[in-house]
């Protein structure tokens, strides 16, 4: 790299030169008395030569000669050196000094003649030849006269990371057993080494290197013969490449992001063995609330319904909002929404942005005001693709006046913040919590007690215990790897999440950016369709009403003209109420019906598993109903046979059709009165039948005249 020249610099010793064809010269001696220096080619081995200074000037005020920048100067650790190199080294610089003693002067050794008496007295002296002292001169003057240039060049012998010619003999080593000799590893072993490569080893299968090379011998070095009974094998063809030659190329070939790409998927190779570089505070601009950091993942922990603790639930989904720079924990959510769900993000959004006091004591954790005293508008946030990816959080984008950063798939270094965060609140939770669930890819064993059944809290409760882990987060966890500014260490500012934040916000490193609670929520709130019903507001089965909804008349005229769809908004944490938005863009409040109470302060996922559970219990009631209702329909088949055929012994034919049919209300009327009279004898007996004073009452009362009443009435008796 060429320096800028100002007017005409001095000629220094050592200084690097470039002529306008290219070639590179040092100045080895400059004489500030005379016009004399001395310069050396770079290029080759010949002794320095005389130049004038006014040559040398007249040069660089044309493109003749350049002044360079000194980039051939040998950079050596002291460390790293051999002993074999430091005794090179050392030696070589004695034979340079003592070549310089035999002169009188330091232009001295520049001249033929002088210089040819010191190499030969020194030589004679330090018996080597005459060349030798040569060449360490002029490495020395090279190398710009320091004893690092004089150290062996041992990493050129060999030829090393140099393919060797391939000749009649085999190279490397030769072989200590067998009589083989082997073979040589030409371009065309090579491609079938790379081919078997990508065939057997690259692949999801993971195949070892040994069996890779079992199969490329296989389908490349034997030749396939049929035997007397018709049957085919395998021979291996007289010369083949060893697994040693095989292993050395794999390694001059393997490329170790391809290699964990294909044979584990690219996303553990950026999860687990890629570099790590930088960090997620520098994508912060060095500001609190610039840049937040959201993602969710499912808690290795097993639930119970809160309605039915007999219930188990599964795991919840936990969403994390997370402050890059400070790495507050600005907010979160936890919920049973799907993984890349938009509800349970904008949840924790919402949670984010608004204050917190009123949302932990619903849970039952009173906090203090500045314990987590955060609510305000973040300039970006930083996120996976997918959950606050699409037209959902338009929006959120246009009203909120954030703009959503995406993360490529498989890149989670990128918000290693909250990644950290989501991990150590995983850790904390583990030791304390039951029906925590085995993690990862390992399977219970055969035996092994299910974690699951173990499970006896609710998605309340343990949104109780993240809260108070949170708040430890924020206010007492000392972030160790993390990097202070020299204006918190000037502070004493502590490595603590609140800490931190407390200090941007009074040093002006960040601007808080708030707006009415009720505009957040009608922003950040889900959308979705009710019905207007005779009954009320009809949302997810439940049923809301409110004082503006009874004055129009909403329920009477869709009782009158039919149901009507309304468009709506709702908190998924908490159906307690919906919202809709008035003329004049407030948000209309619609609250639960009072005898639907038991969906009180619950979650639409809470809500869902109720209306599950409900209708499980429905189902299975259902069946034992219709299981009884056959024997019904059974017993009643019977008692109606056995009645027909009590009447058909008893039938009279002699009797018309117009007599049976005559004084019908009568006959009741007397029937009437033989039930009452049974009865009232019923009740005085202790006995199941009637006795015979009692029946001898009952056939008093009875006309003698009626034969079928009297006969009936004993029928019953005799029942």
């Amino acid at each position: 790299m060429k320096h800028k020249r100002s007017g005409i610099m001095d000629i220094l010793d050592n200084m690097l030169l470039q002529s306008v064809e290219g070639n590179l010269m040092r100045v080895t001696w400059c004489d500030r008395v005379s016009s004399h220096i001395y310069v050396i080619d770079l290029e080759g081995k010949r002794w320095p030569y005389l130049m004038m200074k006014e040559a040398v000037y007249g040069e660089l005020k044309t493109p003749g000669i350049d002044i360079m920048q000194d980039d051939v100067l040998i950079h050596v650790d002291e460390d790293s050196l051999s002993k074999a190199q430091i005794a090179r080294r050392d030696k070589a610089m004695e034979v340079v000094l003592h070549v310089l003693e035999q002169v009188d002067n330091s232009q001295q050794i520049f001249i033929s003649k002088y210089r040819i008496k010191a190499i030969k007295r020194t030589a004679t002296i330090m018996q080597i030849s005459i060349s030798t002292v040569k060449n360490y001169l002029i490495e020395y003057w090279v190398g710009g006269k320091v004893p690092n240039s004089l150290l062996p060049s041992f990493n050129k012998c060999g030829a090393r990371g140099k393919e060797k010619a391939i000749g009649e003999r085999k190279r490397g080593r030769p072989r200590k057993y067998g009589n083989q000799t082997g073979i040589n590893i030409d371009e065309n072993i090579k491609r079938i080494f790379k081919t078997s490569l990508g065939r057997y080893y690259y692949s999801q299968k993971q195949n070892s290197l040994k069996t890779t090379y079992d199969l490329m011998m296989k389908d490349f070095f034997t030749i396939e013969k049929v035997k007397k009974d018709g049957g085919k094998t395998h021979i291996l063809k007289s010369n083949q490449p060893t697994y040693h030659q095989f292993y050395y190329w794999f390694k001059l070939f393997n490329n170790r992001k391809h290699e964990i790409s294909k044979r584990h998927g690219t996303r553990i190779y950026f999860q687990k063995h890629r570099a790590i570089i930088g960090n997620s505070t520098d994508d912060s601009g060095l500001l609190v609330s610039n840049l937040w950091q959201t993602d969710s993942t499912p808690l290795n922990i097993t639930l119970v319904s809160s309605i039915n603790r007999n219930i188990i639930v599964g795991k919840p989904l936990l969403h994390l909002v997370v402050d890059a720079y400070s790495r507050v924990i600005v907010g979160f959510n936890l919920s049973f929404e799907s993984l890349n769900a938009y509800s349970g993000a904008m949840t924790a959004l919402l949670n984010s942005m608004t204050n917190k006091k009123e949302f932990c004591s619903k849970f039952g954790v009173e906090i203090d005001d500045n314990e987590w005293d955060v609510a305000c508008i973040p300039s970006k946030i930083f996120t996976d693709r997918g959950e606050l990816n699409g037209k959902q959080i338009e929006s959120a984008i246009d009203g909120l006046g954030i703009s959503i950063q995406n993360s490529p798939s498989y890149r989670p270094e990128l918000k290693g913040t909250v990644e950290q965060a989501l991990n150590q609140i995983q850790i904390q939770l583990a030791p304390h919590v039951d029906g925590a669930s085995i993690s990862g890819k390992r399977v219970r064993e055969r035996g092994e007690s299910d974690l699951r059944l173990k499970a006896n809290l609710t998605i309340e409760e343990l949104t109780a215990i993240i809260i108070k882990l949170i708040i430890f987060h924020n206010n007492y966890h000392v972030m160790q790897d993390y990097e202070l500014t020299e204006e918190m260490l000037e502070q004493d500012i502590e490595k603590i999440p609140m800490k931190i934040w407390n200090f941007c916000l009074r040093n002006q490193k960040g601007q808080l950016r708030t707006l009415p609670t009720e505009y957040i929520r009608m922003h950040l709130l889900q959308s979705d369709k009710a019905t207007i019903t005779s009954r009320g507001v009809k949302f997810k089965k439940l049923l809301y009403t409110s004082e503006l909804s009874l004055q129009r008349n909403w329920f009477e005229s869709a009782r009158h003209n039919g149901s009507k769809r309304l468009n709506i908004k709702f908190d998924a944490r908490d159906l307690t109420e919906i919202y809709t938005i008035n003329e004049d863009g407030s948000l209309h409040t619609l609250k639960l019906l009072n005898h639907l109470s038991k969906y009180k302060s619950k979650s639409i996922a809470e809500v869902e598993q109720i209306n599950n559970y409900e209708k499980e219990m429905e189902v299975k009631s259902k069946q034992k109903e219709l299981e009884k209702k056959m024997q019904l329909l059974s017993d009643i088949d019977e008692i109606t046979s056995r009645g027909k055929l009590k009447t058909e012994t008893v039938k009279d034919d002699t009797i018309s059709k117009t007599r049976k049919l005559r004084g019908i209300k009568n006959n009741q009327k007397r029937e009437r009165e033989i039930q009452r009279e049974i009865f009232k004898n019923e009740k005085q007996s202790e006995g199941l039948y009637t006795s015979s004073k009692n029946m001898e009452s009952v056939t008093n009362y009875i006309n003698k005249d009626n034969v079928e009443e009297l006969t009936l009435f004993r029928q019953l008796r005799d029942e």
